[in-house]
């Protein structure tokens, strides 16, 4: 803003004086836009020092955040294997709260309650149309899951998996090695790309690229082959999601 001062000399006479004062104009913050122009010249330099080197690294930290903030824990759940109407064999499932997203990664080690004979424990991932009670359904999911007939003296733990043409009884299987056997560990992560990595024990069982629709339902499941009831334990229950 610039002040004008008027001084008359006479009525008259018919002189004046003006008289500017440049103290009040106001400049732009020029310290601000000064930053913005460092901060485009530093990616500049960046980009064409590093090329896509620089971006691959900030998408993955991009990931890395959004897998934190869509990081959820869920409490101990103990299956309760036994009879339930409509349910083949005995057992138990619990539905991970997906929030309408897809899943993107899974932890939690397995382990059974007591000593029960012919028991099975993993998870099963599949769309909309897969039921809660079904234990194998390749048209709609995948099934991976350890169980009995460990070797305790070789410390083998067995792995069966159901999908595509794996099914209910033709299933693949993979054994890993483990230093204890108490408790099974688990792991799955599934890129955007809907590539699929499994590993048992920190050792890699199923490496492949599923349906995108199989992310949209995943189950914790427990339960018996034969007569006898039995309660299996999910621990350290972990997930992501994709926003």
């Amino acid at each position: 803003m610039v002040k004008l001062t008027i001084a008359r000399k006479g009525f008259f006479m018919g002189s004046q004086t003006i008289k500017v004062s440049l103290q009040s104009i106001e400049f732009p913050a020029i310290n601000f836009y000064v930053h913005i122009v460092s901060v485009l010249l530093i990616l500049f330099l960046l980009k064409k020092t590093f090329g896509d080197q620089i971006f691959r690294i900030l998408n993955v930290l991009k990931e890395l955040i959004s897998a934190s903030i869509n990081r959820k824990k869920n409490d101990d759940w103990m299956a309760f294997c036994r009879t339930r109407k409509y349910w083949p064999q005995k057992q138990d499932s619990f539905s991970l709260d997906l929030k309408g997203m897809y899943i993107k990664s899974l932890d939690f080690t397995v382990f059974p309650i007591s000593n029960p004979q012919h028991w099975r424990a993993g998870f099963v991932i599949g769309n909309e149309k897969l039921k809660a009670n079904e234990i194998v359904d390749t048209t709609n999911g995948i099934t991976i899951h350890t169980g009995s007939d460990l070797d305790d003296q070789e410390k083998i733990i067995p792995i069966w998996k159901f999908y595509n043409g794996f099914d209910h009884n033709n299933p693949d299987s993979s054994l890993v090695n483990s230093k204890g056997l108490k408790e099974i560990k688990f792991s799955l992560i599934i890129s955007n790309e809907n590539f699929m990595r499994v590993k048992v024990e920190n050792d890699l069982i199923f490496a492949q690229k599923v349906d995108a629709s199989f992310r949209r339902r995943v189950y914790l499941k427990g339960w018996v082959d034969t007569s006898q009831d039995c309660e299996i334990k999910f621990k350290n229950i972990n997930y992501s999601l994709w926003s």
